[in-house]
């Protein structure tokens, strides 16, 4: 595989959702060699869809023939389609002019059509937007003839339909309909995910400076810890003079509000704190916080730091709180966090269909996968996967080495289930 940076071939193609009008339009550079299944990463990305439906691609050969393709094994079995991850975008096309067909929902029907307007040299692996009209259509809005008139209703609040619809895009969505603008195009977020989407094609590796930005809250506290521990108050948690410590040492104050003197009022330290128990780093013995022994060989190693991070937030010891572990993973890695209100309930739909319930039998609650979710994103926050921020207030999509530490923990999550 190529290095990020060195010259590859490019295509730049156009992509319009057929019939929209205006035009809804998206012109991506592409490696000429990029699979199929990596285009429609792109696709989704650029349009803003959620990768909920089936998809296809169809071109028409020098022969005459059409050919469809799917990456998705669902659509295989339904529709007898090739299914081949690996053809690429410049083996079934032929210089400028040429044309792929990408369906995506084949309920409502959403057509693009894909032309290659040239070729261009751009560094390997890379995805980027050049230019665009128009936001993609709202996921499950109807198809084109659903999607103009949620346009129209928004467009006008005296509408009778504007607080129903209003209240639908809120939810699906999580912005207000106020501010939404369907003539709004947004290339610099649009390079942004593409952006994170090139990092994960190539398999970018960490920079000896990302991984310190990541491990820098494990390793500031292991070193605080130190050789001798750190002594605990009578109930368990560590002294209000160490909480504030442990804030300014790591520059989290303006992120918290309070005084930081109290381990139990302040939910960066204690999060950190628990979360380096459960990753076996940090373990309470006679009143004291101590290093594990597996912390005592690599406190001063980032590397093995990393890696050993990797490996525990992949392999959660709760069954429910892995299985979430695994989910918001792929979120972050496709740039597909549900909205606050909702993710609750996508938890604990997920969990329902991979065998999981509530303790009395009975389905797993929104309040249940909200909780899940909050223990795995806490998890995540209180390493720098975010960026120097904390608390529930960070972002929601990961720094450049966040996003490679989340390739790392997906590759140990792979692992640990084809080992199961």
């Amino acid at each position: 595989m190529a290095a990020m940076g060195d010259a590859g071939k490019s295509l730049d193609l156009s992509i319009t959702i057929v019939g929209t009008e205006p035009e809804i339009r998206c012109d991506l550079r592409v490696p000429a060699s990029a699979a199929l299944s990596d285009l429609h990463r792109a696709i989704q990305r650029a349009f803003g869809w959620e990768d909920r439906h089936l998809h296809a691609f169809t071109v028409t050969d020098p022969t005459g023939r059409r050919r469809s393709f799917t990456t998705d094994e669902e659509t295989v079995m339904e529709l007898q389609m090739e299914f081949d991850t690996a053809v690429a975008i410049g083996d079934i096309t032929d210089g400028p002019g040429s044309v792929v067909s990408y369906e995506y929902d084949f309920g409502d029907g959403w057509d693009h059509q894909i032309t290659v307007t040239g070729d261009a040299v751009a560094p390997a692996g890379q995805f980027s937007c050049l230019d665009g009209a128009n936001r993609g259509p709202v996921e499950d809005s109807g198809g084109i003839g659903g999607y103009r008139q949620l346009c129209e209703i928004l467009a006008d609040v005296t509408h009778p339909q504007y607080r129903q619809m209003a209240d639908w895009y809120t939810f699906v969505t999580g912005h207000s309909a106020f501010s939404f603008d369907p003539s709004e195009f947004d290339i610099e977020q649009v390079n942004g995910k593409l952006e994170r989407l090139s990092l994960q094609v190539n398999g970018a590796k960490p920079t000896p400076e990302e991984i310190s930005a990541v491990v820098r809250p494990a390793r500031w506290l292991l070193q605080r810890v130190g050789t001798e521990g750190l002594e605990l108050t009578k109930d368990g948690y560590l002294k209000p003079a160490v909480v504030a410590e442990i804030m300014s040492g790591l520059g989290w104050e303006r992120q918290w509000p309070g005084k930081h003197n109290r381990e139990t009022q302040t939910l960066p330290v204690w999060e950190l704190r628990t979360r380096m128990q459960q990753w076996k780093l940090l373990r309470k013995y006679k009143g004291k916080l101590l290093r594990t022994p597996a912390a005592r060989k690599i406190a001063d190693d980032d590397a093995a730091l990393w890696d050993h991070l990797a490996s525990a937030v992949a392999t959660e010891k709760h069954p429910a709180v892995e299985a979430t572990s695994r989910v918001v993973v792929a979120w972050l890695l496709a740039d597909q966090l549900p909205p606050w209100r909702s993710v609750g309930d996508a938890v604990a739909q997920v969990l329902m269909a991979e065998g999981f319930g509530s303790p009395d039998g009975g389905p797993v609650s929104e309040a249940a996968g909200l909780d899940l979710f909050h223990a795995v994103r806490g998890g995540l926050v209180s390493l720098g996967v975010f960026g120097p921020e904390c608390g529930v207030l960070a972002p929601r999509v990961p720094s450049p080495g966040g996003l490679k530490f989340l390739m790392d923990v997906r590759r140990h999550q792979h692992v640990g289930g084809s080992d199961g």
